[in-house]
């Protein structure tokens, strides 16, 4: 409750954003510790703290691990760092640091090109095999439409065998008197 009250109050200042309000609002509920613990600091630089950490939750909700290693490593690493500045819970940032960039992991370059290397041709591999069930499943659809018409025609050649044949033995039987 202390901490919306604080928030309502630098927004209504103009030194917090309203879209910034709720989003850190909500933060702070499962977030407490996370705040700033200085009651002496003035409300601009409350807010320009507030703001930062707005930021930085948003590129958290908006970024993978992936972009984090790669095109987006810096602009994590400043807001990191700047929420280091304003001295938001030590711990915390830690921990996201922790969770962001993975060290346990110890995720390379290399590892990363490879895996997603070997993502690309497994990729490409299911694509070609669903082609050749695709491909594989409308040809036995013909060749079962085959294969019907040809029972037919073995069911019919048969009939007409079996007449030959009854023909046949009616011929080659004596005669008789």
């Amino acid at each position: 409750m202390l901490v919306k009250s604080e928030l309502e109050q630098l927004v209504s200042k103009n030194h917090l954003d309203w879209g910034n309000f709720y989003l850190l609002n909500d933060f702070f509920v499962k977030h407490p510790s996370v705040r700033l613990k200085d009651t002496s600091l003035s409300n601009r630089y409350k807010g320009c703290a507030y703001n930062l950490l707005a930021e930085l939750l948003k590129f958290l909700k908006t970024h993978s691990v992936l972009e984090v290693l790669g095109p987006f490593n810096s602009e994590f690493e400043e807001l990191l760092q700047d929420a280091r500045r304003f001295g938001f819970d030590k711990d915390w940032l830690d921990g996201v640091e922790r969770r962001t960039l993975c060290p346990d992991m110890q995720v390379s370059q290399d590892v990363l090109t490879k895996l997603l290397d070997s993502k690309e041709h497994v990729t490409k591999e299911v694509e070609v095999l669903r082609l050749k069930i695709s491909i594989l499943s409308e040809q036995m659809e013909v060749l079962s439409e085959h294969v019907e018409v040809l029972k037919h025609q073995l069911i019919s050649s048969q009939a007409v065998l079996e007449g030959i044949n009854r023909q046949e033995v009616a011929l080659r039987a004596p005669i008789g008197y």
